[in-house]
């Protein structure tokens, strides 16, 4: 699939003539233009990811390229088996590549860290990763617009994933992307792709259209006792209307689909909502949407039930040369991330970074999701609960191209009826790294 995205973002940079008329992206980019007659795609419609690196961190037109070594001790990794908690060290080994770009019709960035993690003494759980983040906005045409996201991560969670990668998948849809349960180490593979599509057809209105899908499976039938994989995908269209020059109003309609396996079960929602978008300057952008949302879910052998209840997502990016915060927001009526049936899930999600010195730099993600059993399909005790995870880390750069890294994150979850992780639900984390790596600018 990656092969595919950068192939074709590829071809579309040697193909593009220059156009200077783009402004730059509503989720916190720099850069200006004077022609006031061209729109961008709201974020709320375009889901781009806010910026959430801080100082250096934030420059455009720039490739990464780095070698990650990390150590760790995890006090809980077989959290659904046995009596009692199981400590293990990990060592991981991870290289990573990041490709920040702006041009006059291309913004964007992309992220990719594949590698290996070995556990001891509970060797079994030793595992191949892969963690990636595409995020892609491109003028197709002087009044069209084409964005793409995607979000990937091979047997990890963000429990496990690098800390390069954390917190850069908070979009201005509202979405959190990540799922309702941490399952540590039961072995997940999570994919989601969307697309958009926005047209301007007069100087302050534009329509626009996307779709998505996305899948979420578990590996381990073991270590996921309890949980499900689930797909589904779905379309949107919309209508924006801008207001002054960076202010956005409009109407959505929304269709999704899911299904969980090998238990299975159906939901379908329908979403209308209002959305509003804004940027004051070029470091704060907010991004709020809202309405009705009907459902209904279905499971073999029972009736299919329908449900009423609002739905809605919001979110927050806020940007200075030495800090940068991104907050997201969201509730609906959904299946799947592990869990059976339709449940109704709120999550909150924040991701923060600042530059105390040149050398010194922190971060502090975290990421809060609560469902509650929206049908009477199954019994309620074992679909309501609520998962916490918080991750901190202090970095500190040793030289030019090479930096040490302080890790602590924890996993408290709380699902009664989950065999996986309803022993011993909660887990701690420290580590510690080695981050070699060189940037290099883009176009110079």
């Amino acid at each position: 699939m990656f092969r595919r995205i950068l192939l074709s973002l590829a071809v579309a940079v040697g193909s593009m003539p220059l156009w200077c008329q783009v402004e730059p992206s509503a989720t916190g980019g720099s850069g200006t233009t004077d022609d006031d007659s061209l729109m961008t795609m709201p974020p709320a419609i375009s889901g781009s990811f806010y910026p959430t690196g801080a100082g250096s961190q934030t420059r455009e037109n720039l490739l990464s390229v780095g070698l990650l070594f990390t150590a760790a001790y995890d006090d809980n990794v077989l959290a659904g088996e046995g009596t009692g908690t199981i400590g293990a060290e990990s060592y991981s080994i991870l290289p990573n590549i990041a490709l920040s770009t702006s041009t006059s019709r291309l913004r964007g960035s992309l992220n990719y860290s594949p590698g290996f993690v070995f556990f001891h003494p509970t060797t079994y759980l030793n595992e191949v990763t892969q963690d990636a983040d595409a995020d892609f906005q491109y003028r197709w045409t002087p009044h069209t617009t084409v964005a793409v996201q995607e979000v990937f991560r091979q047997n990890s969670t963000v429990f496990s994933e690098p800390y390069t990668m954390s917190g850069a998948t908070i979009s201005g849809s509202g979405s959190s992307g990540y799922p309702i349960v941490i399952a540590p180490y039961a072995g997940q593979i999570m994919d989601s792709t969307s697309a958009h599509v926005g047209y301007q057809f007069s100087r302050s209105s534009m329509i626009s259209a996307s779709g998505n899908y996305s899948s979420f499976n578990f590996s381990n039938s073991t270590a996921s006792q309890g949980l499900y994989d689930s797909h589904g995908g779905g379309g949107s269209g919309s209508y924006s209307r801008r207001f002054g020059r960076m202010q956005y109003l409009g109407l959505s309609y929304r269709y999704a689909i899911s299904e969980t396996t090998p238990s299975p079960s159906t939901t379908e929602s329908q979403f209308a909502s209002v959305f509003y978008s804004v940027r004051l300057s070029n470091s704060f952008s907010l991004s709020a949407s809202g309405g009705p949302e009907y459902t209904t879910t279905s499971v073999p052998g029972t009736p299919t039930i329908g449900t009423w209840a609002p739905s809605g997502n919001g979110s927050i990016g806020w940007q200075r040369r030495r800090a940068a915060v991104a907050l997201g927001y969201s509730r609906a009526i959904t299946t799947g991330w592990g869990l059976f049936g339709s449940f109704t899930a709120d999550s909150a999600t924040i991701s923060a970074s600042w530059q105390f010195t040149q050398r010194l730099s922190g971060s502090l993600n975290g990421n809060y999701s609560n469902s509650k059993n929206s049908t009477t399909l199954i019994p309620t005790s074992s679909i309501n609960g609520h998962t916490l995870f918080g991750r901190a880390s202090l970095d500190y750069q040793l030289g030019e191209h090479l930096a040490v890294v302080g890790e602590y994150s924890r996993i408290h979850n709380s699902y009664f009826g989950i065999a996986a992780i309803s022993n011993h639900p909660d887990a701690d984390r420290v580590a510690i790294s080695l981050n070699y790596g060189f940037k290099r600018p883009l176009g110079r």
